[in-house]
């Protein structure tokens, strides 16, 4: 579970460190960065949404929530394409997308 000091401490380092970082907080085991691009890309969407989250002003509990939310997304939209998280996109309730 991310707490707001988690995020807080993953942004406070550089991108490579707080993409490590964030990978212990999310109690992930070491993975190979090349031979498992799909969770690289994971990983870079959650340390991404970080960014975008604290850029646009969020405070922490928020940003905690943003990464737990497109965690969530990616989830659940796995295989679905474009037209599926189009369509799962429409279904979120607005009281999450602040």
């Amino acid at each position: 579970l991310l707490t707001p000091q988690g995020v807080k401490e993953v942004f406070q380092f550089q991108r490579s460190q707080g993409r490590e970082r964030l990978r212990r907080l999310l109690n992930w085991e070491e993975f190979d960065e090349q031979r498992d691009s799909r969770r690289s890309i994971l990983l870079d969407t959650l340390y991404e949404s970080i960014i975008f989250a604290v850029g646009k002003g969020f405070p922490w509990v928020e940003v905690a929530q943003v990464v737990k939310f497109t965690e969530e997304l990616l989830r659940e939209t796995k295989g679905a394409g474009l037209q599926g998280l189009g369509d799962h996109l429409q279904e979120v309730p607005s009281s999450q997308c602040k």
